[in-house]
C-alpha cells in the first residue's frame, strides 16, 4: 500500500476508535461512591485532582471546551458534593476549584481503574516498543493540531 492509502486507513481506524469511545463515554458509571458519573465528569475530576488548585479557565484550556461548558459541569459536580469552589483570596474575580473528600474517592478509584483497564490492551501490544507508543503519541498530537 502507498503512504496515502495507509494514512487513510489510519484515519478510518481512528474514526472507528472515537465512535467506540464515544459509545463507552455515554454510559454513566460509579467510581467508588453512589454517584453515577459520565466519563467526561470523571475525567474532569481527574484534571482537578491532578492540580493543587485550579479554575474554570485552566480546565477549559486543558479540555478545549468553553469556560461556560466547564462552569456548568463544575456546578453539577458541586451539587454532587465532589468538588468545592471558592473565591481566590488573592483575586476575588477568580473561583478556585478543588476536590472534596468524596471527590478524592472518585479520583483515586478512577485512577486505579484506568491503570487496571489499560493493562488489558497493553498485553496484546507486547510486540510494540515504548518508542512505537511515543511515535504514535506524536502522530496523534499532530493530527489533533490539524483540527
Amino acid at each position: 500500500m502507498d503512504r496515502e492509502k495507509v494514512f487513510h486507513e489510519l484515519m478510518e481506524t481512528l474514526y472507528e476508535t472515537t465512535r467506540l469511545m464515544s459509545d463507552y463515554h455515554s454510559v454513566p458509571r460509579t467510581y467508588g461512591t453512589e454517584d453515577e458519573l459520565y466519563m467526561v465528569e470523571a475525567h474532569t475530576l481527574n484534571l482537578i485532582g491532578d492540580q493543587i488548585k485550579t479554575n474554570t479557565s485552566e480546565i477549559a484550556a486543558m479540555t478545549n471546551r468553553t469556560k461556560g461548558a466547564i462552569s456548568q459541569m463544575i456546578d453539577k459536580l458541586v451539587k454532587k458534593g465532589l468538588v468545592a469552589k471558592y473565591k481566590n483570596p488573592d483575586n476575588h474575580r477568580e473561583m478556585i476549584i478543588e476536590l472534596t473528600p468524596k471527590g478524592k474517592i472518585v479520583y483515586n478509584y478512577h485512577k486505579k481503574l484506568d491503570t487496571e483497564e489499560f493493562r488489558k490492551p497493553l498485553k496484546n501490544l507486547e510486540h510494540l516498543t515504548t518508542e512505537d507508543f511515543q511515535k504514535f503519541i506524536i502522530m496523534l498530537k499532530t493530527i489533533i493540531k490539524w483540527q
